[in-house]
């Protein structure tokens, strides 16, 4: 993982773009960076919509 903040890119196995469509499907927007995946929330994200995002983006990194 990299990046400042809540500014973070995610590497990962799976090519990022695959990651990215299967969290939009489940309604969590997150973008690619290259060949990571960026995360980039509102600074005042309540703490249950991040940990269901997060959820969200484990779930779909697990899947291969």
């Amino acid at each position: 993982m990299t990046g400042m903040g809540l500014m973070i890119g995610i590497q990962t196995e799976r090519p990022a773009k695959d990651i990215v469509a299967e969290c939009r499907e489940k309604g969590v927007l997150c973008l690619t960076a290259k060949d990571r995946i960026r995360l980039l929330p509102a600074l005042n994200i309540p703490m249950d919509l991040l940990q269901k995002a997060v959820s969200v983006i484990k779930e779909a990194c697990a899947n291969l």
